[in-house]
């Protein structure tokens, strides 16, 4: 498992969530200390502790962990098509050109 991708996921979740490392870590009964180093990748939370983490973030453990999922294409779909419902028609469809010349370039390079 990569855990600083991991660990970047739940620091990212934790922002969205305005919440603090103290304040997080406290409601997971941990140290701040031990959240820091699990934010950093340094360490990887025990399954329970991943667990009450997703639980107190109030996010799917399956989107922190998205990179380092095999499965994670689907995830990935859902998580665009989220923030794509959150835009305005007219930023949708400057997204869509993008996204069209992107997907056309990454076609044209060799594998």
């Amino acid at each position: 498992m990569d855990a600083v991708k991991v660990g970047a996921r739940i620091k990212a979740a934790r922002k969205v969530r305005r919440l603090t490392q103290a304040e997080l870590a406290q409601e997971v009964d941990i140290t701040p200390k031990y959240l820091s180093n699990i934010e950093c990748g340094a360490k990887v939370p025990k399954l329970e502790t991943f667990i009450e983490i997703a639980n107190a973030l109030e996010v799917d453990a399956n989107t922190l962990l998205v990179d380092v999922l095999t499965v994670s294409s689907a995830i990935i779909s859902t998580e665009i098509s989220e923030q794509l419902a959150a835009l305005s028609p007219h930023e949708r469809k400057r997204i869509k050109r993008i996204f069209d010349v992107m997907i056309e370039d990454a076609v044209k390079q060799p594998k």
